[in-house]
């Protein structure tokens, strides 16, 4: 599965779409070449039937990335992204813009395309801040079954 690879990174917050949970991230820290500024990643819905939690697998993700290698091409916009979206298989690249700089914008976004991609009309749930020590993916809903 092709996801962005990023080394470290700060979570703004967290959201439930449908019964996908999406993690926000900001000030990542790239792995390889491509440079991330923010990244929602989304995560399967755990299973019902499995009595122990675990980490639930990544499923897709969308990213404000950037090559470095564009800041010696001119007319570039300084403050432009790429949004990427990672959809389990493949990227898709939605074009730049200086707005994916935003993190309310590119978050925004994000959770729309999340949306369209898993054909979702409800809107995302902010979810509450997860306690510190805690296993971030027990705090996660149980899927609702209004979908």
């Amino acid at each position: 599965m092709y996801m962005p690879a990023i080394i470290d990174a700060r979570h703004v917050r967290s959201y439930q779409v449908g019964p996908y949970l999406t993690m926000l991230f900001t000030d990542c820290k790239s792995a390889g070449q491509i440079q991330y500024r923010h990244v929602l990643f989304v995560y399967a819905p755990p299973d019902p039937r499995d009595p122990r939690p675990k980490p639930p697998s990544r499923i897709m993700a969308v990213a404000a990335e950037r090559n470095p290698h564009l800041e010696r091409v001119p007319d570039v916009p300084r403050n432009g992204y790429f949004l990427g979206v990672f959809p389990g298989e493949g990227h898709m690249n939605m074009g730049m813009s200086e707005d994916w700089y935003d993190l309310e914008k590119f978050a925004q976004k994000a959770l729309e395309i999340v949306a369209n991609q898993y054909m979702i009309t409800i809107p995302p749930q902010l979810l509450p801040p997860i306690p510190p020590k805690r296993r971030w993916w027990q705090f996660w809903r149980k899927p609702s079954s209004a979908l």
